[in-house]
């Protein structure tokens, strides 16, 4: 969901750079508190397009902490997750998979990237971290929205979410943060406009639900053609989804 690097390798190292470009265009929003202790939680949209649905293998987060901790080991140690099947403040949507207490954390490691406002070239205080899910769930076809939240190590700030970044474009997405008892839309604090916040979900698509020429009856011609065209319109389909296999499926 949305890139977040827009200077690659600027950094220490020839490392990554994700930055807030307060000079350029006035964004001065560096991330949004996701802290579990804080009960704070960060929601975006995305959509399961194929028909068949998505066999979910994994959940990419990336999420900073502030205070210059080390790049190795990482500070995290702690994420869960839900997944609605519309907005988390809709009082119509339900969860349909994950809760707001198991750590479903596997793993997590630098992402070779900092955060920083582009009138501080020289801040790596604030490094991002792949924080990774192996949870295995399927997805049928249909508008989902993700929230979640992480913890760490207490000697920093944060946890921190960085938001999509995209030079360029000062509203860059719809995500929620979830403050106060309440969910709020994520804002840049400089513009005042809408911001994504990223995440990578990868596993493999479903093939369509097979069609039956027996379970089609027609006298008409045309209506026989138009049968003939959806079976074949959804083999080719099924092929495609399985010849593709595991993949980025929202970005």
């Amino acid at each position: 969901n949305g890139p977040l690097v827009n200077s690659p390798g600027t950094g220490p190292g020839g490392s990554d750079e994700s930055i807030a470009m307060n000079i350029t265009y006035g964004l001065t929003s560096r991330g949004s508190n996701v802290s579990a202790l804080a009960n704070a939680r960060i929601a975006d949209n995305f959509t399961v397009a194929d028909s068949g649905g998505w066999n979910i293998t994994g959940i990419t987060f990336f999420i900073y902490m502030g205070g210059g901790p080390p790049t190795t080991p990482s500070p995290f140690s702690a994420l869960n997750f839900q997944i609605w099947d519309g907005p988390p403040d809709d009082p119509g949507s339900t969860v349909v998979y994950g809760d707001t207490f198991t750590n479903r954390m596997s793993s997590t490691s630098w992402a070779n990237m900092y955060r920083r406002l582009e009138s501080e070239p020289q801040d790596t205080s604030r490094p991002v971290f792949f924080l990774q899910v192996a949870d295995s769930f399927t997805l049928p076809a249909g508008d989902y929205w993700l929230d979640w939240e992480a913890d760490g190590d207490p000697l920093y700030s944060g946890p921190w979410q960085p938001p999509v970044t995209i030079d360029g474009q000062t509203s860059t997405g719809n995500a929620k943060q979830y403050f106060g008892d309440a969910w709020q839309e994520v804002l840049d604090a400089g513009l005042g406009t809408p911001l994504g916040a990223p995440f990578v979900v990868e596993g493999t698509v479903n093939p369509p639900t097979a069609v039956t020429l027996s379970s089609l009856t027609s006298s008409s011609g045309s209506n026989a053609l138009a049968i003939w065209l959806v079976v074949l319109t959804l083999g080719v389909a099924a092929y495609a989804g399985l010849a593709f296999g595991r993949r980025r499926l929202a970005r």
